[in-house]
């Protein structure tokens, strides 16, 4: 989370809900339509074809239609029949087969679905202007605006969940007011290449925590925190939430190790509104536990927080209670292996600190890829594998909140050329669990997560290029 960049992850996160609003009726939600990444058009396997290569029957009328018009159970005799596309003769990208050139046009079609619904669902869809696309009577799809041509895009989950084995029921309302017009709509299977795949995936436990953190400690339990606060967290929160767990399965909570109000110095003024602590991670380095947080103040501010106990419950002190170690946003800490500790920051800048971490020791300077002005825009975290240093950053792509990951055999760099190593898995984390095995946190910051604002993790694999993807 962040001060400027905080914006970008909420309309991230809510665009799709402010789009929706302008969809059917401005009261029903839609879950939001996103290009699919990579995917291509003609490699595309059809579920429920279009009409862009043959004609495909469905039912239609200009006449509004009684509110329950999408209902799989609505009687659609008394409508007309006509093969897709709909729309005029001049419209870029159509397949006309049935004229439409009035305001609105609503659609039916029933198909046949043998067995479970496939994954990796989209929509191949032509439309000008807004479109309105239901399954099974659930809200599925809003395309706003228009397009040009035929077009993937990807099936939210709670779209793809409408469908059943059996007779299903698609449903659309297409409008118009001025230029061309044209609607066709079909169901296919398509993988956006160059995207990695998830593995299924489930919430931790069912409460709200965005930035999620995990530590492995030295007494074998596993430690979490993150930004809690919600719904108020955007502007203000308590202070550090903490989680503790045996197995990364049965989590339970510790709770509020540290907070603004009672042990709180420089960060207790309210600015603009804003007094929240965003973005806390939690480290064991040199025998200790150690708590980096930034607090969204205009500008941002971040800070160290030390267990003066030794214990990941703390009491936690600041390391610099007068004022923020660097302005800007989303701290984190890193240990080389010659013991030098780093502080990391915003989008890749990095500072070596003083050796009992009060302080920063040198200037800070950005670690950059090799195709990019910055690995991500926020979310930074740096870690060592396998003999190599991995920056993670997270990185708004259009409406997907993704983890972006340079590497380099040296600290300092240069680093290769970003890529995208977890998708919807912006502002996420990379640790270790007790075999051995490396794991990244994800919580859902954009409409296409699996879920969104809750705490999850996922086994990573490096590939033979040295490439971090998750691991199926």
């Amino acid at each position: 989370m962040s001060g400027e960049g905080y914006r970008i992850s909420l309309a991230v996160l809510l665009g799709g809900v402010a789009v929706a609003l302008a969809a059917e009726s401005g009261a029903t939600s839609f879950p939001a339509a996103a290009p699919l990444r990579g995917g291509e058009v003609a490699g595309a396997k059809p579920v429920l074809p279009a009409a862009r290569t043959e004609p495909q029957v469905w039912r239609h009328t200009i006449e509004k239609p009684a509110d329950n018009w999408f209902a799989p159970s609505f009687d659609d005799a008394a409508w007309k029949e006509g093969p897709a596309g709909f729309g005029t003769q001049a419209t870029p990208g159509a397949v006309v087969r049935t004229t439409w050139n009035t305001s609105d046009l609503w659609l039916r079609r029933s198909f046949e679905m043998t067995g479970k619904p496939p994954a990796n669902l989209a929509w191949l869809i032509h439309f000008d202007e807004d479109a309105d696309v239901y399954l099974n009577g659930v809200p599925a799809a809003h395309f706003p605006r228009w397009s040009t041509a035929y077009s993937l895009y990807a099936m939210a989950p709670a779209a793809a969940a409408a469908l059943k084995p059996g007779r299903n029921v698609i449903a659309v309302h297409c409008r118009q007011t001025y230029g061309g017009q044209y609607i066709d709509v079909g169901i296919v299977q398509a993988d956006a290449k160059g995207v990695p795949a998830l593995p299924p995936l489930k919430p931790l436990f069912d409460y709200p925590v965005r930035d999620p953190s995990v530590c492995l400690g030295p007494d074998g339990v596993y430690y979490l925190i993150g930004t809690t606060g919600h719904p108020a967290w955007w502007k203000t929160n308590e202070g550090v939430r903490l989680w503790k767990s045996k197995d990364l399965k049965a989590w339970d909570l510790v709770g509020l190790v540290w907070t603004i109000e009672k042990d709180g110095t420089w960060q207790k003024p309210i600015k603009d509104g804003n007094r929240a602590i965003w973005a806390p991670e939690i480290h064991y380095i040199k025998g200790n536990y150690w708590i980096t947080y930034c607090v969204n103040w205009p500008g941002g501010g971040t800070g160290l927080l030390k267990s003066t106990s030794g214990k990941p419950e703390g009491p936690y002190a600041d390391v610099k209670p007068h004022g923020p170690l660097t302005q800007e946003i989303d701290a984190s800490l890193f240990q080389d292996d010659d013991g030098k500790v780093y502080f990391v920051y915003q989008d890749g800048k990095i500072a070596r600190m003083n050796d009992d971490l009060s302080g920063l020791a040198g200037a800070p300077r950005l670690l950059k890829p090799a195709n990019a002005a910055h690995v991500g825009f926020e979310g930074a975290f740096l870690f060592k594998a396998n003999g190599r240093y991995y920056l993670s950053c997270a990185e708004a792509n259009g409406p997907y909140y993704d983890c972006m990951i340079a590497s380099s055999d040296k600290l300092e760099g240069p680093y290769g050329d970003r890529y995208l190593a977890v998708p919807h898995g912006g502002h996420n984390m990379f640790f270790k669990d007790k075999d051995g095995q490396w794991w990244s946190t994800l919580f859902g910051s954009d409409p296409y997560a699996p879920f969104t604002e809750r705490p999850a993790m996922l086994r990573v694999e490096f590939g033979p290029d040295g490439r971090i993807r998750p691991k199926l």
